[in-house]
């Protein structure tokens, strides 16, 4: 039994939301969790679902799908070091960037007195993510469920996910692109090198999809129309403000600005909270991009995504000093209050030369989103001036109006006692922090010393036994308790000791200074002499020799994951500094020695993380904004071009009809459009014309069709309804969970299908036959054992539901002779009856088997039959026969598909019906 929930507070509540997938009652995986930013205490109705979760699946890098995985962390923090979350690399680099932009334009992060986390421990909880590949599958819970990522082309190393429990295949696909972007492959819902489906994806049990659908317009269609904007806004003196997503669409944004300016001098603006690190992070990823994109970066030997192509703003109110034609990428599509996005819109807005160019709809239950307005207001005029239905991409229409900004908020610097309160509450945090670190690491350093007096000991008993001495075991527990009993004051006075320790240590890493001191888990730390060698833990031998270590031999970019976001970020502490006078004046006569060394870029860099992301830099405070600053005047241009990477409403019924899924299961659209409607009436039409068009083919072509699907079944056309099986299509809902495979409420046993695991001493007197060359089969007969982890309770009487549901393993035993020669005469007796005999000889039957056409060429040959292709892959039997194979949905493929015969029914039409029959094993 496979479920599926989107779990939220309430409904038409979105606040918090993630996806739920449920297996068998057994296992349950949440995917893709997501928050509003608002209230934190949003989050607490999941801990309920979360004690229960086994794993978490982050599909993509932008906060649609990551902005609720640190909340989870800092709310429940003993529930998530336990649970192990899957995603890809690019997911996990740029997730850091995305949390830290979302948190920061929140007020959870950073400078602020609403602050709940810090920028290391946001780097600390991804660091814990446990990192895949494309296509590299994942064995768990005792390899009963896998896992495997896939290429989705949305965003950089996103991710849909095929999760596979027994004959249960679900694909989770919430965000997708069906075709190329600039420097993005499709997604790898097609093979390349057969153009067809791949096999694991084929005929799953439930497609989970999104119904926000992307332009139905061409990729390069729509990238014309866009620098075709860009080139009038710069051609009249204008600046082209971009909104964007800052870890998704914007490096799409960018390649394409950048390959079209080719190094023209007009100026490219950047604004974000974390300075250029999405650009340096993305640098390093060619792997993960389109082929012809690398090549072409190989050749040229460019550094992809390179960071000094664009120029960074300490303050978005230097764009109003900047005049001139100018292009400016800001963080934040939606253009919330927060956003750097928002602030940067407000000094630019009131200029009639300037062009906001929307690349992507907002989210419409974004509380003080201008992002959600903006798109209403283009489409409503962009519908009057086209005329048409539909607003077309690319449409740039006047916009000169005031919108009124309600909850408006500013930052203002924090003052007396509430800035000392709030330096107090900082430091007291990190107090704590770090003395859970040195118990810690006490915790360890105790476990490691008592491992080598316990090998010590070890070897001195040896060494007493050869000798004929023996010892009390008594006497040596009150010996190793007292070395390692240690006092309350001696805790407190080691940690005090191991905490200045570090901050020694973090002040001289910090000023490159050298450190020379001695550390151990008994005594202070005093200053080494030089020169002087740490004495390093015993060497660990096994029978085959030394243990290796394999840490040792990674390489440095496999392991470099846990570097700060903020790694030029310098601190100093006041109280710590009055304390180090001398060194600190070292420290800054060195800092400013290396700040010298860096480029203008860099130290704006550098000055962008200190004033957003420090947290006891300028402490700040956000109050409601004044009257004159609630009414916004707009008088600009304004346009939309659709480059948000998804598939459109034509491509997704393509992709549909060529996997077949079972299920297809929609997911609700939060954007301004509302597209769920449009797809799940599209399907329904689509499904209502594909059950006439094949009611028209089975009264007109009649017996005269082979279908493999009938064959397989048992059947001797195509006739039959069981041919072919119609797909459900399912929509979300708040807080229901849609069950698949579940019993039914009247007693009746819903199971379809189960796996039955085979005893050992069965397989061995299997008789294995091949049917071709990929196929063995072979007759089974044994006793069918039910077995159910959790017994029903003995109050109640039982039901046949407590022995037989989708928790049950079946196992199938050896049975000795005696008892089969008696079942069988007892089958034989019974079949004497006609109706069970007609009801066993009529029933239908399996067909195994996959039958290629040039394999049934050389059998039709070997029956004295003239048999070639002639055309498009099509088989003529002695030039009267037609034999094809049609394929699933519209990808053609020889692995997969159905016999079609052309021609009259005749002996010829029946002597290769039965050479068919021939290549298949029927069960």
């Amino acid at each position: 039994m496979f479920s599926f929930s989107l779990i939220t507070p309430g409904t038409n509540d979105h606040s918090f939301k993630a996806g739920l997938l449920e297996f068998d009652n057994e296992f349950k995986i949440l995917t893709d969790p997501s928050w509003n930013g608002i209230d934190v205490d949003s989050v607490l109705f999941i801990e309920s679902h979360l004690k229960e979760v086994n794993v978490i699946l982050l599909s993509h890098s932008t906060e649609e799908f990551i902005s609720g995985f640190i909340l989870l962390c800092v709310k429940f923090p003993k529930l998530m070091s336990t649970i192990p979350i899957y995603s890809t690399l690019p997911v996990n680099q740029l997730g850091r960037v995305s949390t830290v932009e979302y948190y920061r334009a929140h007020g959870m992060l950073g400078p602020v007195n609403s602050a709940i986390i810090e920028l290391d421990e946001v780097d600390n909880w991804f660091d814990k993510i446990n990192l895949l590949k494309y296509q590299q599958s994942v064995n768990l819970f005792d390899n009963k469920v896998v896992i495997t990522p896939y290429n989705a082309g949305h965003t950089l190393g996103g991710t849909f996910w095929l999760v596979t429990k027994r004959v249960d295949r679900v694909i989770y696909a919430p965000a997708w692109n069906h075709s190329k972007d600039s420097f993005l492959n499709s997604a790898s819902f097609i093979s390349p090198s057969t153009a067809s489906p791949h096999l694991l994806l084929l005929r799953p049990t439930a497609f989970i999809t999104a119904t926000d659908m992307g332009s139905a317009m061409s990729h390069k269609k729509r990238t014309q129309k866009f620098l075709q904007l860009v080139d009038a806004t710069l051609a009249n003196g204008g600046a082209v403000v971009l909104p964007t997503s800052l870890s998704g669409r914007f490096l799409e944004l960018f390649h394409l600005i950048d390959a079209h300016l080719k190094g023209a001098p007009i100026p490219v603006y950047f604004l974000s909270y974390s300075g250029t690190k999405v650009l340096s992070y993305a640098s390093s990823m060619s792997d993960w991009m389109s082929n012809t994109l690398s090549k072409q970066w190989e050749e040229s030997s460019t550094l992809p995504f390179n960071p000094s192509k664009v120029d960074l703003i300490l303050n978005p109110a230097e764009l109003v000093k900047l005049g001139g034609p100018k292009i400016v990428f800001c963080s934040g599509i939606d253009l919330r209050n927060g956003d750097i996005s928002s602030e940067a819109f407000q000094y630019l807005c009131n200029d009639v030369s300037t062009t906001v160019i929307l690349t992507e709809k907002s989210n419409k239950d974004s509380e003080n989103g201008l992002g959600a307005i903006l798109f209403q207001e283009w489409y409503t005029s962009a519908l009057k001036k086209s005329g048409n239905d539909v607003a077309e991409d690319g449409i740039a229409v006047p916009i000169d109006r005031t919108i009124s900004l309600k909850k408006r908020t500013k930052e203002v610097d924090l003052t007396g006692k509430e800035l000392a309160s709030f330096q107090d509450k900082v430091t007291q945090k990190r107090k704590e922090k770090l003395m859970a670190k040195v118990r810690d690491q006490k915790n360890q350093n105790i476990l490691s010393a008592d491992t080598v007096d316990a090998e010590d000991s070890s070897d001195e008993e040896r060494d007493e036994e050869e000798e004929g001495h023996s010892s009390d075991e008594e006497s040596k527990k009150l010996e190793l308790a007292k070395k390692t009993a240690v006092s309350t004051d001696q805790v407190a006075d080691l940690a005090n000791h191991e905490a200045f320790l570090m901050d020694t240590i973090k002040q001289n890493l910090e000023k490159n200074l050298p450190i020379d001191l001695k550390i151990t888990h008994r005594l202070k730390p005093r200053q080494a002499m030089f020169p002087y060698f740490v004495a390093t833990h015993r060497e660990k031998f096994d029978d085959y020799g030394e243990v290796i270590d394999i840490k040792k031999f990674q390489k440095n970019d496999e392991i470099s994951h846990s570097k700060i976001i903020m790694e030029g970020k310098k601190k100093f502490d006041e109280k710590r500094n009055n304390n180090n006078a001398r060194n600190n004046r070292k420290g800054k006569h060195q800092n400013k020695q290396q700040s010298n060394k860096l480029t203008p870029q860099e130290q704006v860099n550098q000055q962008i993380l200190q004033k957003y992301l420090d947290t006891l830099f300028k402490p700040k405070k956000r109050v409601a904004a004044g009257a004159a600053s609630k009414n916004l005047k707009i008088k600009c241009g304004l346009s939309f071009v659709d480059l948000s990477g998804l598939v459109d409403l034509r491509s997704l019924g393509i992709i549909v009809q060529a996997l077949k899924p079972y299920n297809l299961i929609l997911l609700p659209d939060y954007t301004a459009a509302d597209g769920l409607s449009t797809v799940k009436d599209y399907f329904t039409i689509q499904q209502n014309e594909q059950n006439q068009e094949q009611t028209k083919k089975n009264l007109v072509q009649s017996s005269r069709y082979l279908s493999l699907a009938s064959i397989r079944d048992g059947l001797s056309s195509a006739m039959s309804p069981y041919s072919n099986s119609a797909m459900n299509v399912l929509v979300v809902h708040d807080n229901e969970s849609i069950k698949i495979g579940a019993e039914s409420e009247s007693g009746m046993i819903g199971l379809n299908n189960f796996e039955v695991n085979l005893d050992d001493l069965l397989v061995k007197e299997l008789k294995w036959q091949k049917i071709g060359d990929n196929y063995k089969v072979a007759k089974v007969y044994g006793e069918l054992e039910l077995q159910n982890p959790t017994p029903p309770p003995a109050k109640r009487p039982r039901t046949l539901q407590d022995y037989i549901n989708a928790s049950t393993h079946f196992s199938l035993r050896q049975v000795d002779g005696n008892s089969v020669t008696e079942r069988r005469e007892a089958l034989q007796e019974q079949f004497k009856d006609p109706k069970i005999r007609a009801l066993v000889t009529n029933g239908p039957k399996l067909a195994i088997g996959n039958i290629r056409l040039p394999d049934l060429k050389k059998r039709l040959q070997g029956k004295n039959l003239t048999a070639q292709f002639k055309g498009q892959g099509t088989l003529v039997v002695n030039d009267v026969l037609a034999i094809r194979k049609v394929a699933y949905g519209s990808i053609e493929s020889d692995e997969s598909g159905d016999i079609v015969i052309d021609g009259n029914v005749g002996p010829l039409y029946y002597k290769v019906k039965e050479c068919i029959r021939e290549m298949l094993a029927y069960v």
